[in-house]
């Protein structure tokens, strides 16, 4: 799947975190880029939680898992899809 560097901004916006600027500089977000395609593109949400299971140190200290935060990239990326 590919799909713009501002695609992939509003997807991790949407999905992660509202708060993620231009700060985080374009390297930053060519990564997460490259990991929202992967965990997009994964066969089974279980496949797609394992793939950023280590973007948070403790998903338990932020009230979240990686198997939601999977489920929402998905739906934010088809949401982002529709809309564009």
């Amino acid at each position: 799947m590919q799909f713009t560097l501002d695609a992939a901004k509003a997807i991790y916006r949407e999905a992660i975190d509202a708060r993620a600027s231009d700060v985080e500089g374009p390297a930053w977000w060519g990564e997460v880029a490259d990991e929202m395609r992967d965990v997009i593109a994964a066969r089974t949400l279980t496949d797609a939680a394992a793939l950023i299971e280590w973007w948070h140190h403790d998903w338990t200290e932020v009230s979240d898992t990686p198997r939601a935060a999977a489920k929402r990239i998905r739906e934010a990326a088809r949401s982002v899809r529709f809309n564009a």
